[in-house]
């Protein structure tokens, strides 16, 4: 149950009426209250009075919060008598303004200044007991200040000659200026040590070790002087102010915290960097403590109560209605959201992951980004440092995502169901989860889309047509996606570039990217765009592309005219009549990438098509025996006169039907996927239609689901001009396919039509994806299918066999011959003989 800043008040107002019997407890909660104290304040100070209401009368030693000196001071002036400021854990005083991190008690300030106070013992120089105040130059026992070091040395005009050594490039004017920055003689006799002993920690090649050399190595750079690096954290590399030292090193301020704050959470157990709860007596990591109920508060935005992100006068925003501002990033030099941009130097999510370089994780020994360390310094990566417990709900062994007062740690996928997180959204007042700013998802997507989209904070037409193509998505993927690209891509800003019409065209123009393919998909399935054959155009690109690389004029010309009546004018016929296969593609660019590198080669050497001799080509195809593809268009360019006397031989082709080995093994992989439930059953399905129907991959991706007619009789599945029927158990498989199959598109419009569905809106796997899983699972899809079809063909005849698997007759006709099926031809040979 999360914590009512009201009974934290209550418990305080009880535990001074206690003390103060002769208070009104109405006055007592009005000046509480008007302390302006926040919820985690007012928690702590009931915890501390809960556990002993005593520290209000100042007893010596009290651990107590640190707000306990305003309460006091206020209850003082509300006429108090017997209340008194915590005494002092050192010397007893009335008097507690600070905290002991060495005693764990509140002491005052005189009291804290002692560890500052020079030591008072015996001088190693003199053997006089006095106080030691001198560093010798060379290590050892500090000295006394009757053995000051080196009294007779002028450090000051030291400390310019070695200046002047370190080959700065500066004046004697300027090295004077800037040794007059160091006044004292303490700070001219250590820099000389320095310049004297170890120079090198002006050029970067040894850590600081004393402030006043990092003070020195700053004023040299900024007077412009050569050879001299600004100082850099040893620990984390970085050009910052190095205030802080551990083990004699200077360092920054960051990597000082993050070596005396870790330690065990009170709450995760996790070895974490910790926020001291002195009221509480628990010290936290940053995680536990952003979790705890106590410190969350209403959300002025959205009214969710959680931890308050960001205080902007008196509006209190929780992180998902603060998002981080958007600024120019000082490393990519992108508009992106960034954290520290009130620093002069923002940076963008992206390039601060790569500052933190990946290192080898101590647990599993992956090389992934380091999220924490052991007590060792080893480096843990997120996987391994989530702590793993039993679920509330499920009680499977996973990640802890949330703790729930009441109900304990959740994993995942419980917090997704978990009805305690649920409310109700402010526009629709839907019942669930909220995105942010109290708004359900279907509710914030519209406002994201526009603000990622809008210009000057209005979209063009282009712009509000793939924002409304978008809404007919999922909403809560459609937001994974505008997250992703607010972060790591500027197509976003493109597309907000773009006019009042949108055309394939207009996508095409910008970078080639899987992200403008993707939303190509999802504006043709939303009916944006028209409907455009991706592998007909991809080979439309890719032959523009080719011919641009021969020079001659006259042989680009007869490349092209080659190529649009023998290639593309056949894929474009055959695009029209259904969508292309990516093997129709293939065999085009393979062919016009043979024939354009030997035009630009024929080129190259100051001939022509015209000028080409038939030694050249017998030389060519020597030098390139695999590359025989350029028969068709000599033979085609003599006929249309661009070239006299050349031909290429046909390359002879030998296919070798390799088939599985034994008649039985085909059988027995059928019974396997039949019979195995572990598979997925788009894996079973695939793998039975190419070892029943010999169905290859490029065409098993394109059978849609209206293919496969279900009946109470029976389930009928369309290959070719007549359907035939699955039968038991494979029906059954098929059936569930149908009602189960999903793709990989996270965001997609409508329904699917394909019986695969692919990664893309509206598409269907890849037959490479196919064929690659089929043979995970141990089917090599071309020797299943040869197998496969050469048993049909032995059984059916040729008609039969091509009007239910959908192959041409003369395909039919040829694995017949190949299966020795005799049958037919024999009676024909009867029946033209009886007549």
């Amino acid at each position: 149950m999360r914590g009512n800043p009201s009974e934290f008040v209550t418990v305080i107002v009880t535990a001074v009426g206690a003390i103060e019997p002769h208070l009104s407890h109405d006055d007592v909660r009005t000046a509480i209250e008007g302390m302006g104290l926040s919820a985690a304040q007012l928690q702590r100070l009931s915890r501390t009075l809960r556990r002993d209401g005593s520290v209000l009368t100042g007893p010596a030693g009290s651990d107590c919060a640190a707000d306990i000196e305003p309460l006091i001071l206020c209850l003082r002036q509300l006429g108090a008598m017997r209340v008194r400021a915590p005494r002092c854990a050192q010397c007893g005083r009335n008097d507690s303004e600070t905290y002991s991190r060495k005693l764990k008690k509140r002491i005052c300030r005189p009291c804290s200044m002692q560890g500052w106070q020079p030591a008072v013992g015996e001088c190693p120089g003199c053997g006089a007991v006095d106080k030691l105040i001198y560093r010798p130059r060379h290590g050892g026992g500090l000295l006394c200040r009757r053995c000051k070091p080196e009294p007779d040395v002028d450090h000051a005009a030291k400390v310019r000659d070695g200046i002047a050594q370190l080959r700065t490039g500066l004046s004697a004017t300027e090295i004077d200026r800037v040794a007059s920055v160091f006044g004292t003689a303490v700070a001219q006799r250590e820099l000389n040590w320095i310049l004297q002993d170890t120079p090198g920690v002006f050029r970067g090649e040894i850590a600081h070790r004393s402030a006043v050399s990092v003070r020195l190595a700053e004023q040299l750079v900024a007077a412009g002087a050569d050879n001299v690096r600004l100082p850099q954290c040893p620990l984390c590399f970085r050009t910052v102010k190095l205030g802080s030292q551990i083990d004699g090193l200077r360092c920054c301020h960051t990597c000082w915290g993050h070596h005396f704050s870790r330690g065990t959470c009170a709450r995760c157990g996790c070895q974490r960097h910790l926020i001291n709860y002195h009221g509480a007596g628990e010290r936290l990591c940053h995680r536990c403590f952003e979790h705890d109920p106590v410190n969350h508060e209403p959300c002025t935005r959205c009214g969710r109560v959680d931890f308050i992100n960001h205080h902007d006068g008196q509006a209190k925003l929780c992180r998902r209605c603060y998002p981080a501002p958007t600024a120019v990033c000082s490393s990519c030099g992108r508009t992106r959201p960034c954290t520290r941009t009130r620093t002069g130097k923002p940076i963008c999510g992206t390039c601060s992951a790569k500052q933190r370089p990946p290192q080898p994780c101590s647990v599993c020994g992956n090389i992934r980004s380091v999220h924490t360390r052991t007590d060792a310094g080893e480096p843990v990566c997120n996987p391994c440092a989530r702590s793993r417990e039993p679920c509330a709900r499920c009680g499977k062994t996973l990640g802890v995502s949330a703790r729930l007062a009441g109900v304990g740690p959740l994993c995942s996928a419980c917090l997704q169901r978990e009805p305690a997180y649920f409310t109700d959204c402010v526009q629709c007042g839907a019942h669930g989860r909220t995105y942010h700013r109290g708004l359900c998802p279907a509710c914030a997507c519209p406002g994201e889309l526009r603000e990622l989209f809008a210009k000057n904070g209005e979209l063009s037409g282009a712009a509000s047509r793939i924002v409304e193509a978008l809404l007919q998505c999922d909403a809560m993927p459609v937001l994974r996606w505008v997250r992703r690209m607010r972060s790591n891509s500027e197509l976003p800003a493109q597309l907000a570039e773009l006019g009042d019409t949108l055309s394939h065209h207009d996508l095409d123009d910008l970078p080639a990217s899987k992200s403008v393919e993707w939303l190509r998909n999802i504006l043709v399935t939303a009916e944006v765009l028209p409907a455009r054959d991706p592998y007909l155009h991809r080979t439309e690109q890719y032959i523009a592309a080719r011919l641009a690389t021969i020079g001659n004029r006259d042989d680009r010309a007869a490349v092209r005219a080659f190529t649009e009546w023998n290639h593309l004018r056949k894929l474009r016929a055959r695009a029209d009549q259904g969508p292309l296969k990516r093997n129709h593609g293939l065999a085009a660019q393979a062919m016009t990438a043979a024939i354009t590198d030997f035009v630009s080669e024929l080129n190259a050497h100051g001939l022509a098509l015209a000028s080409c001799q038939q030694e050249f080509v017998d030389d060519w195809l020597v030098r390139n025996p695999t590359r025989r593809q350029i028969h068709q268009f000599l033979a085609w360019a003599v006929q249309r006169g661009y070239a006299h006397d050349v031909a290429a031989p046909v390359p002879q082709t030998r296919r070798t039907r390799h088939t599985l080995p034994g008649d039985d093994e085909r059988w027995r992989l059928i019974q396997y996927l039949i019979e195995d439930p572990d598979l997925e059953t788009r894996d079973r399905v695939a793998g039975l239609l190419v070892l029943l129907y010999s169905q290859p991959a490029a065409r098993l991706v394109t059978l849609k689901v209206a293919d496969v007619t279900i009946t109470d009789d029976a389930v009928q599945l369309t290959l070719g001009a007549v359907p035939l029927t699955v039968p038991s158990p494979v029906d059954r498989l098929l059936a569930d396919l149908v009602q189960q199959r999903r793709g990989y598109a996270a965001v997609t419009v409508g329904t699917n039509p394909w019986l695969f569905p692919g990664g893309r809106s509206g598409g269907h796997l890849s037959a490479n994806q196919v064929g690659l899983r089929l043979k995970r699972i141990g089917i090599s899809p071309r020797i299943a299918r040869n197998t496969a079809l050469i048993d049909l063909a032995g059984e059916l005849p040729a008609v039969v066999l091509a009007k239910l698997l959908g192959f041409s007759i003369k395909r039919a006709v040829t694995w017949s011959e190949e299966a020795g099926n005799t049958r037919p031809r024999y009676a024909a040979e009867v029946a033209r003989r009886n007549s």
